[in-house]
């Protein structure tokens, strides 16, 4: 197990979080950074985790259904592509004439699951919350 000390841009919050290198299951990784909840404010936020190391003074948290993503994330991003992929497949037994339907189905299936990963990350970047500067 590995330990990184995260600070969350919103609260300021800062903790261990323990986890293993490669592998999550309640949260979206994207190389060192990770995308999970807060465990102070609860929300959802893109923590750096290049800073490894225990600070024995903070907090320890792991990765866990609590600081997870949430099921209304999953749900969003997959229920839209297992139905597009399951309308492919039931096209394929009712036009079977029409074979690039399931392609199209599928195909789409997976264009929103990126999408909808884009605008998950865009939508939490730290460096888009908010400040504007002013210049005089």
């Amino acid at each position: 197990m590995v330990t990184s000390v995260c600070s969350c841009y919103k609260c300021n919050y800062r903790f261990n979080y323990e986890y293993i290198l490669g592998v999550s299951y309640h949260s979206i990784r994207l190389g060192n950074k990770r995308i999970f909840r807060c465990p102070n404010c609860k929300t959802l936020q893109k923590f750096d985790l290049s800073n490894k190391g225990l600070d024995k003074s903070l907090k320890t948290y792991g990765d866990s259904s609590e600081l997870g993503i949430g099921a209304r994330v999953w749900a969003l991003m997959l229920l839209p592509t297992f139905l597009l992929i399951a309308l492919g497949n039931l096209s394929f037994f009712i036009f079977p004439q029409y074979i690039y339907i399931l392609f199209v189905l599928i195909f789409l299936g997976v264009v929103w699951v990126f999408g909808y990963l884009i605008y998950l990350i865009m939508s939490i970047d730290p460096k888009n919350k908010g400040t504007k500067n002013v210049s005089k």
